[in-house]
């Protein structure tokens, strides 16, 4: 069975699951944006199945959307007419960042109708996508796999913490990834000022995607010395110095359906802190972190209070075994099961 990808964005996910999908005897194929019409005639008969994964890198392009939405209407309706299979991984309901919303709906609404199968990572993705969209066929649950072995490990703890200047005895608090505003990272620096000891340290780390956002967090960072935005991408190698030198990651996310840095804070064995939105009630246990009520506005607070109370090292644990039975391999195996599925329908 030969499988494509669209788009393909550099992320390990998706080189994880093809390494998965190819030990389950998948070849898999990466294309980063929509093909030409050209492609999809001549690879007809050598493509199984289009696998969708984030549909707005495909219908997006800033003052052109416009013209590249129907691009990609035609292209989806041609693929459907010359006979390939369809598989869309619905990442999130709609994307985070949404311009045209009425356009994210109705592309949204188009393949989940049409999609010969549609993949989510949980049980609430699922429900979610049925309430939002009408579908007959069906839905799999397949969850994300864990991180390990993608970013070296080739320092200890203290060493970590010796390069970022923080010191043993201090309390770390971790938000890692993209920085935007769906992240709840606002809301986060605040809780932590009205919250945190003398020894605690909040770090916020990843890539500026809103300089809006960065901007209010630095405005917080100037005002308290404990909070650190470094604001940047952070190269594979040096993932480490922050997920190694972190107590706990806080994921403070206003609206979430998955996450992967909540699976690379797993892999890491962190503890995390995180709303019950989304997909994160069926992967984060009592025992491997605090769940708290979105809805409550005290409750990040308490959440970052009560953690340390905790038994971190026995947190940081439970939270690997998690990442531990999130296996490519058996995600790979799923996957092919849901292929054969399509190839039948």
């Amino acid at each position: 069975m030969n499988v494509a990808f669209l788009p393909v964005y550099p992320n390990p996910y998706q080189q994880l699951l093809r390494e998965g999908l190819e030990n389950a005897g998948i070849t898999v194929e990466f294309l980063e944006t929509l093909p030409t019409a050209e492609w999809l005639k001549t690879k007809r008969s050598r493509v199984d199945i289009l696998h969708y994964h984030w549909l707005d890198g495909l219908y997006m392009n800033r003052f052109r959307t416009p013209v590249q939405a129907l691009r990609f209407i035609h292209h989806y309706r041609l693929a459907r007419d010359l006979g390939f299979h369809i598989v869309w991984t619905a990442h999130n309901i709609l994307p985070h960042r949404s311009i045209i919303r009425p356009l994210d709906v109705a592309i949204h609404r188009l393949v989940m109708r049409d999609a010969d199968v549609v993949i989510t990572h949980c049980e609430a993705g699922r429900r979610e996508l049925l309430d939002r969209f009408p579908r007959n066929g069906p839905i799999e649950v397949i969850p994300l796999g864990n991180y390990g072995g993608v970013y070296p490990v080739t320092m200890t703890k203290p060493e970590a913490r010796g390069s970022l200047g923080l010191e043993n005895s201090q309390f770390v608090y971790l938000a890692l990834g993209n920085i935007a505003g769906y992240k709840g990272l606002e809301k986060f620096a605040a809780a932590f000022t009205q919250v945190a000891g003398k020894d605690d340290v909040a770090i916020v780390a990843g890539r500026n995607r809103d300089q809006s956002v960065v901007n209010r967090l630095k405005h917080l960072q100037a005002r308290d010395a404990r909070i650190r935005v470094l604001d940047g991408y952070i190269p594979v190698d040096e993932m480490q110095r922050y997920l190694l030198a972190a107590d706990v990651m806080v994921a403070p996310f206003e609206k979430v359906l998955t996450s992967s840095s909540v699976i690379l804070g797993l892999t890491f064995g962190l503890p995390v802190i995180a709303p019950a939105l989304g997909c994160l009630p069926e992967l984060i246990t009592d025992e491997a972190g605090i769940l708290y009520r979105p809805s409550d506005p005290a409750a990040l607070s308490q959440a970052l209070v009560n953690i340390k109370s905790e038994d971190i090292a026995a947190m940081g644990a439970a939270a690997r075994r998690i990442a531990d039975g999130l296996k490519w391999d058996d995600i790979g195996r799923r996957t092919a099961s849901a292929y054969e599925k399509c190839l039948r329908s």
